[in-house]
């Protein structure tokens, strides 16, 4: 009866230290991910990424310190260690490829948090990066999950980098409209919008085919207003001029 009751109580002691390890590790993990998320020395792209790797390198050390705990000699476990790891990595080449990827996201800054970019035929706001993944907000609200490695090896177009960007859009009028009134339409309209930047419009007639004249409006936009600019030229433009479709 007595050694049972050492036997019980010596499991109760080894399952108390796991429970304790675990939760320890768990709290660490929380409080440092929270801590770099609100540091003032990184920037939004550098928080997320930095936040995810130690909170997953921490949950590591969790495990390996609970499995020591158990009683699993230190030389076995990294030997063991060792090999469970050669043949993890060679089954998830991808993850350790998009795990480079976010390393070189965060280093070379291709993007960054709030950047609205373009890639793998994908639009919108970049809202996180961490260790695998980049999450973007897309223009028709819905939320891209890409993985790092993909976005690292893929042409992106980032329209945040410059403060200005360039409108350009084009208006087909029936071919016996007056094109100089047309021009001068055109561009009283986009004088007159808050959203275009002072003195950077233009506008041309660029081509005659069939029976339509073309009228194309050229004028610069802050980035951030991009969007909406290109939204109310186009419908003032279609409202005041007999435009074709």
């Amino acid at each position: 009866m007595a050694n049972i009751l050492s036997l019980l109580t010596a499991a109760a002691t080894v399952v108390l230290k796991l429970i304790i390890i675990i939760i320890a590790g768990l709290v660490i993990a929380s409080v440092v991910a929270k801590v770099i998320r609100s540091s003032r020395k990184l920037d939004e792209t550098a928080k997320g990424f930095f936040a995810s790797f130690a909170s997953l390198a921490i949950k590591i050390l969790t495990v390996i310190t609970a499995l020591m705990a158990l009683g699993i000699p230190a030389a076995t476990f990294v030997t063991v260690l060792g090999s469970v790891g050669l043949a993890i990595g060679l089954a998830m080449q991808g993850a350790l490829a998009n795990f480079a990827g976010g390393i070189l996201i965060v280093v070379f800054h291709p993007f960054r948090i709030g950047d609205h970019i373009s890639v793998s035929g994908q639009t919108g706001v970049v809202q996180n990066i961490s260790i695998f993944y980049t999450t973007i907000l897309s223009d028709d609200n819905t939320v891209v999950t890409l993985p790092n490695g993909t976005l690292t090896n893929a042409p992106i177009v980032n329209t945040s980098v410059e403060d200005a960007r360039r409108i350009c859009l084009e208006f087909a009028l029936p071919f016996d409209a007056d094109s100089a009134a047309a021009k001068n339409a055109v561009l009283d309209i986009a004088g007159k919008n808050a959203l275009v930047l002072n003195g950077s419009a233009s506008a041309a007639v660029s081509s005659h085919v069939a029976d339509k004249v073309t009228v194309k409006l050229t004028a610069f936009a802050r980035s951030a207003d991009y969007a909406k600019a290109v939204s109310e030229l186009s419908d003032s433009i279609k409202a005041a001029l007999p435009v074709s479709e």
